[in-house]
């Protein structure tokens, strides 16, 4: 398959007290406060916080009141605060995952002083999976980064890092052990669809995260099919109607194909332009606890977009817009969906601060098709289930991408 490279601080108080013939400083009485109480403040602002924004009102079957009632239980009979982490992740565990994220005092100001878009490793977008042998998935790899010039590539599976085999419960906290200075070496254990296990010695850089559109035709027809990345980057939108432009000046556009296998929500992803590109009208929802927000689209056409079969390719790392883009485009009867289940990755979320400086996401919004489903509660379901996932498929090789082309072929017939 052919495809074009399109864009690219305490404060210690004194007071002076008359004691002979000079004065003396006293500090002054600090209260004192209980780690009980602290933990039990936090506690309870935490979960009022999510107990008020929580978009789904039953809690998905979880009795939240229990929840609180149980592990404020436990830190009245004293914890230290490595016991009241685990007690208060295991609270918010019962919660579906992704639904909740807190992050203590630490972890918030990692995040805040940490730079997102530079770091060293080896320069990959990735994935995991847990089963049946835990993972580390390559969803694509950066132009000219050390991954690339180690001759890694997307699909590639990677089992275990400096010979400690990658463990289900890691989760994407595997990645750090990817990542690491520049300049220093890391051995991955990598199978590539269909290969055997070999060993790849990686020098680590320093990277700037970026990703890239990639288009082109569908060898041997007149579909076009795009690739959207992992990270969205700048004017996607405006890429892919550019080279619609080209491609229908060059000839024929029989069919257009989004691979959103691998698409997940970044910073302005830009969901409100492509539903503009390939839909019309009203498209569904979006709701919180207080009220409902209705996505109301005027589409335009541009070269074909509102008018030519159109198929969309999702998985289990379509994430966030790119899911409400497929069930949307899906629920109008405008697209089919092709793939795998996605997981319904897109509540949006409310950040609220707590007393001793942790802060918790809540998932406070979801979306809801004109047909009424709720992509928060159910994914995305395929028109046409392929069951291969990313690594299990290659350029080459790829089963999703020709059951897409087939369905462009029967609707145009």
């Amino acid at each position: 398959m052919k495809r074009v490279l399109l864009c690219s601080i305490t404060v210690l108080s004194f007071v002076l007290t008359a004691c002979g013939p000079k004065a003396v400083p006293t500090p002054t009485p600090v209260p004192t406060t209980s780690s009980a109480e602290r933990q039990l403040r936090v506690l309870d602002a935490l979960w009022s916080a999510i107990d008020d924004q929580y978009v789904y009102k039953d809690f998905n079957g979880v009795d939240w009141k229990a929840a609180h009632d149980e592990t404020r239980a436990k830190i009245e009979s004293g914890l230290t605060d490595d016991e009241f982490v685990k007690a208060v992740r295991a609270m918010t565990g019962k919660l579906p995952a992704g639904t909740v994220q807190w992050q203590t005092r630490e972890e918030r100001i990692a995040g805040q002083t940490s730079n997102t878009q530079t770091y060293e490793g080896i320069g990959a977008f990735v994935s995991v999976r847990g089963a049946p042998k835990p993972h580390v998935i390559l969803l694509s790899v950066m132009k000219d980064s050390p991954a690339a010039k180690a001759g890694l590539s997307a699909h590639d599976s990677i089992y275990a890092i400096d010979g400690v085999a990658v463990k289900a419960e890691e989760g994407l906290d595997v990645i750090q052990r990817v990542r690491g200075p520049a300049g220093t070496m890391v051995k991955l254990t990598v199978q590539s669809p269909g290969g055997s296990s070999r060993d790849v010695d990686v020098k680590r850089g320093q990277l700037t995260a970026g990703a890239e559109l990639l288009g082109g035709t569908v060898t041997g027809t007149h579909i076009a099919y795009f690739l959207i990345p992992t990270q969205p980057p700048d004017k996607m939108a405006d890429n892919l109607v550019a080279a619609l432009q080209s491609m229908k000046q060059a000839g024929t556009i029989a069919g257009i194909i989004l691979d959103l296998r691998i698409a997940r929500t970044g910073a302005q992803w830009p969901l409100a332009e492509f539903l503009t590109l390939f839909g019309n009208g009203k498209l569904g929802n979006t709701y919180t606890r207080e009220g409902e927000q209705p996505l109301d689209i005027t589409g335009k056409d541009f070269f074909g977009s509102q008018a030519v079969p159109l198929v969309l390719l999702v998985g289990p790392d379509t994430e966030g817009a790119p899911e409400m883009l497929a069930g949307a485009l899906q629920d109008i009867s405008r697209a089919k969906v092709v793939g795998l289940p996605t997981l319904g990755e897109v509540e949006g979320t409310s950040e609220t601060a707590l007393p001793d400086g942790s802060r918790v996401f809540v998932a406070s919004s979801s979306f809801v098709t004109a047909k009424g489903r709720d992509l928060g509660l159910k994914g995305v379901e395929p028109d046409e289930v392929v069951k291969s996932d990313w690594d299990e498929v290659s350029d080459t090789n790829d089963p999703v991408l020709d059951k897409a082309v087939e369905v462009v072929r029967k609707i145009g017939s």
